[in-house]
């Protein structure tokens, strides 16, 4: 029985060039570009429509009773007991005091509190900003917001295209669950659990078993599959997780982002099920501390966990494999780490990146793991027969000074040229026998 008592590249570049329906194609609709500089300087093509606006909420008024007279005695009385403090109530979000979330896809970003000032650019739905001054221009206040995108992070906002709530954004469930909540944020989860993770991406069947299966049935599946490594290892608990990939590289180093209600449908019945979710960008022209900013917010669910795939990291995908450094490893792990803390979300996370080559990872011995909440993940990828996957892992952990390790699985799908799988797929108990033990599995 599983201690989960609470109730589990892109293998061919073409599929990624295929109506991902669920992504948004267009760069600009997820950061704010400019012209200025690196990877985010290109100047965004507005191909969405722009959100349709929305009436504000009105607050209720409250109405105060009392009576002309007052018994000087009952006055002597009331000043004697002290009024009682407001117990604060900690979200499982964490501190989302001056942050607000896009509403809505294509919003445009303001040079001033008005719709008639320049557009800076666009944000989607989902997008955490900071408000850093608000404003009332006629019947509408505009929020001045910050946002990631250090070149050009500044503009303004109406505010009927945002939600003060993360819970506004959701469909199915408020993550208000205090025993799901305390099992996905324990802070012994992942030294009692083993890891077993289904990856791939909702709108493609070739990039992996995700898109094979409706969500339900996946996880259904996933559980099953998870059980067999609870079954196999007497010292060690396996939890159930969906890796998704969220940016996916098309040609020139662009990214395709998987809609954010789509990711959200994921999230919220993974959390139900008592599953994980990993959220992986494949970075492609974009800088990694640029690419996990993008993607940071979703560290706010308690049961979400993030990735970078340094063999896309490219403006030429399936002409060279990409690369992160060390460093580059280390500053990742330093953004998360201050964004849990500065925002009070509970709860250890990792951060995995993959590596099935020695040039993907450059002075990977530089690699810190002295991140408090932050585990980071050295996870062997590439498929191929049993003994060339012992022969991956064994040569690309071999300088690795990274404990937690990770191991992916690639299985049968089709026999089509390019399409590419595992032959035979080990078994739980081969893959356990693997040195250094994998303390993710991933199934692709």
């Amino acid at each position: 029985m599983s201690k989960r008592i609470y109730l589990t590249g892109l293998a061919l570049f073409s599929a990624s060039m295929l109506a991902l329906s669920g992504c948004e194609q267009d760069s600009a609709t997820q950061e704010l570009t400019n012209d200025t500089e690196e990877v985010q300087e290109e100047e965004a093509e507005e191909t969405e429509e722009t959100a349709e606006q929305k009436d504000p909420g009105a607050n209720e008024d409250q109405a105060e009773t009392g009576s002309d007279e007052t018994n000087p005695e009952d006055e002597e009385e009331q000043a004697e007991v002290e009024p009682e403090e407001e117990e604060e109530t900690v979200s499982i979000f964490g501190n989302q005091k001056n942050n607000v979330y896009i509403s809505e896809n294509g919003v445009n970003v303001r040079a001033d509190s008005s719709e008639e000032s320049a557009s800076l650019g666009r944000l989607i739905k989902g997008n955490e900003v900071t408000v850093i001054d608000e404003v009332a221009e006629d019947e509408t206040t505009w929020y001045q917001i910050s946002h990631h995108n250090t070149n050009m992070n500044e503009g303004w906002v109406s505010s009927d295209y945002t939600a003060n709530d993360m819970n506004e954004l959701h469909s199915s469930t408020t993550f208000d669950d205090e025993e799901l909540n305390e099992f996905f944020t324990s802070p012994t989860l992942f030294e009692e659990n083993r890891v077993v993770a289904y990856y791939g991406h909702p709108n493609s069947e070739v990039m992996g078993i995700v898109g094979r299966h409706p969500v339900g049935e996946l996880i259904d599946l996933l559980d099953e599959t998870t059980e067999t490594y609870d079954e196999a290892d007497e010292d060690m608990g396996a939890v159930p997780a969906i890796y998704l990939v969220y940016g996916t590289v098309q040609p020139g180093g662009e990214i395709a982002r998987m809609n954010h209600d789509l990711v959200m449908s994921y999230i919220e019945a993974a959390y139900e099920r008592g599953v994980l979710v990993y959220i992986d960008h494949q970075m492609g022209r974009y800088h990694p501390t640029y690419a996990i900013q993008e993607i940071q917010s979703f560290l706010r669910y308690p049961n979400v966990h993030l990735a970078l795939d340094p063999e896309w990291r490219t403006e030429r995908p399936m002409q060279e494999v990409g690369h992160i450094t060390g460093q580059e490893i280390n500053d990742v792990q330093g953004i998360m780490q201050d964004y849990l803390d500065s925002n009070d979300i509970p709860g250890k996370r990792q951060f995995v990146f993959h590596q099935f080559v020695e040039k993907m990872i450059h002075d990977v011995e530089a690699v810190s793991t002295d991140y408090e909440s932050v585990i980071v993940v050295h996870n062997t990828s590439g498929w191929g027969s049993p003994d060339g996957k012992r022969a991956t892992h064994e040569r690309v952990t071999e300088d690795s000074p990274i404990p937690y390790k990770g191991f992916k699985l690639w299985y049968h799908y089709s026999d089509d040229p390019g399409v590419h799988y595992d032959n035979p797929l080990m078994t739980p108990e081969e893959v356990l026998n693997l040195d250094p033990e994998p303390n993710l599995v991933i199934y692709q």
